[in-house]
């Protein structure tokens, strides 16, 4: 199809609404959600104690945006939904199946951590709803940054991004004064593009070749990114891939997305060896000849953990265990502020620094420096390794660390009001003017729950530099 039909299809109100298919939608997500409050009543077994109590509230708050999303047929894009959802696997989920690590905590104090979810879930969602007249947008806002001819070349921009990973992954050749810049240029055109080919397959106008093109360089950067023994990347892009279509065909490709999130699983079993294999015992990294034979060892130690007389015997973390922010939650109450006092800031005071680029200040504090800090003051590391070992604390858990509860209520409000502001302004905005493309991004950011409020800025702040301040420069000088 040609590059005008793209354009017709792509620049509209975001995203497009089907209203049987949305009603569809609604229907298939609020069977899903009795279907999971009942399985978690029953897996109580008739326990049904506080914790089940709280851990099912989560699922429901979480969930009932996305739900009024899909049943009013809401044509801005759920980025702030879609944020709300990623609470059910990092906090309700662990909560609802016990946890290990939850063990070590007083019922107390894992019932104030998961009261302390509601509560900035309940305030975002108060945020979110607040808002009803939306502000008319200026103009550079709401007009269309991807010119007419560029989307014959969006597949050049995921093959760059390809290109980009084999490098960063394989070859020691970028200076680190340039590495955080070309990582966040990169890894914002690779978004942008992969949004753009996720959403017109989903309507249907991806022609056969591109789509062979498209999903070949998606399963490379996966590969790519999974060969650094890190699965949170790699899922990140495929989640971006699948909403990017489900919201164009208002339908989720179960088939594709169970099989995904299974191999997941299997390849979270044998991570833990892996890392001990290839980090404690300084195993040679693999080269890209050698990823077969790599990931064929994975999934052996997977298969051998899976099936271990250990592993029956012994309850074996699952995915959804690795994912738990809950526990770091949950020691953060036990500790603030009877034993340490409140931050009053202190994890927030790098987030200005951040809108400076490192090679214009080769001594600009790291963005990473925030969850350092935390670290240390929990004494969870030493300090001579400190930027070695990284521990994911959320924003929840920061907040509540620096302010306590008033502190968490603000952070959900904050982003409950920033988030419906941008989706009213966007709403009758071209899918690629600076407040569509911002709406793109903060959806991919929504992933990323477990990062510190300074690293999730300055890396949505570089994307943003890239993928809507580099356009805007260009129509600037070309079209005066």
């Amino acid at each position: 199809m040609s590059d005008e039909a793209h354009t017709e299809a792509l620049d509209q109100s975001t995203p497009l609404a089907d209203e049987a298919a949305s009603q569809r939608l609604y229907r298939l997500g609020c069977a899903g959600l009795i279907a999971a409050v009942l399985w978690f009543v029953f897996r109580s077994g008739g326990d049904f104690n506080l914790d089940t109590v709280l851990g099912i509230g989560i699922v429901i708050l979480a969930s009932l945006p996305a739900l009024r999303w899909a049943g009013k047929t809401e044509t801005w894009f759920p980025a702030f939904e879609i944020g709300m959802l990623t609470c059910i696997p990092f906090y309700a989920v662990p909560l609802l199946t016990g946890q290990e690590e939850l063990s070590i905590y007083s019922e107390a104090t894992v019932n104030e951590a998961a009261f302390l979810v509601l509560i900035y879930m309940g305030m975002a969602n108060l945020g979110f709803n607040l808002l009803r007249n939306p502000e008319v947008a200026p103009p550079w806002a709401t007009s269309s940054l991807v010119p007419e001819k560029a989307y014959g070349r969006i597949p050049l921009g995921v093959a760059l991004n390809t290109v980009y990973l084999y490098v960063s992954c394989f070859e020691n050749v970028i200076p680190y004064a340039f590495e955080g810049t070309l990582r966040a240029f990169f890894f914002g055109v690779g978004i942008l593009c992969t949004f753009i080919l996720a959403r017109l397959l989903g309507l249907g106008l991806l022609s056969r070749n591109a789509t062979f093109f498209f999903i070949g360089n998606l399963a490379l950067q996966i590969v790519f990114l999974f060969s650094q023994l890190y699965l949170i990347s790699g899922l990140s892009l495929v989640m971006l891939a699948l909403i990017a279509y489900s919201a164009a065909q208002r339908r989720v490709p179960w088939f594709v997305l169970i099989g995904f999130v299974s191999l997941l699983a299997l390849l979270h079993s044998g991570k833990s060896e892996m890392r001990r294999v290839y980090w404690e015992e300084k195993k040679p990294a693999p080269t890209v000849v050698e990823l077969p034979a790599f990931f064929s060892e994975w999934v052996g130690y997977s298969l051998q953990a899976s099936g271990s007389d250990e592993a029956l015997e012994t309850k074996k973390p699952t995915i959804f265990d690795r994912a738990s922010l809950i526990h770091m939650l949950s020691m953060s109450v036990e500790r603030v502020p009877e034993t340490l006092p409140y931050l009053h800031g202190e994890s927030y005071v790098d987030i200005p620094a951040q809108v400076i680029p490192r090679f214009l200040w080769p001594d600009k504090p790291s963005s990473l420096l925030a969850n350092v800090r935390l670290a240390l003051y929990f004494n969870l590391i030493k300090i001579e390794s400190a930027f070695e070992v990284s521990i994911a604390f959320g924003m929840i858990a920061e907040s509540y660390i620096n302010f306590g509860y008033l502190g968490v209520g603000v952070l959900g409000l904050l982003f409950g009001l920033g988030f419906k502001r941008i989706a009213q302004l966007a709403q009758n905005a071209p899918q690629f003017s600076a407040l569509g493309i911002l709406m793109i991004l903060l959806t991919a950011w929504s992933f990323q729950i477990e990062l510190v409020l300074a690293t999730w800025l300055s890396s949505l702040f570089q994307a943003c530099v890239v993928c809507i301040g580099l356009p805007l420069l260009y129509r600037r000088f070309t079209q005066g």
